[in-house]
């Protein structure tokens, strides 16, 4: 979408073959903090978050966001 190859999420929803509403879920998982990013793939820290909560989570800021996915965890 930043490319500009899609003016939508409509437009790469439909280039995909996917649900518009999922494609729209999944890019909000761009906005993860990237320290909520790093202890996820790097460090491998398990939480016990959804991906539907991840998404709903990128829309907090930042400072917030490792606070949410990682409280659970000892």
């Amino acid at each position: 979408m930043e490319a500009g190859e899609f003016g939508t999420v409509r437009d790469l929803a439909i280039a995909v073959g996917l649900a518009e509403r999922h494609v729209s879920r999944q890019l909000r998982l761009a906005y993860l903090a990237p320290e909520v990013l790093k202890r996820l793939v790097f460090g491998r820290e398990v939480s016990a978050v959804t991906v539907m909560q991840l998404s709903e989570c990128a829309a907090l800021p930042w400072g917030d966001q490792v606070g949410v996915v990682f409280e659970h965890q000892s």
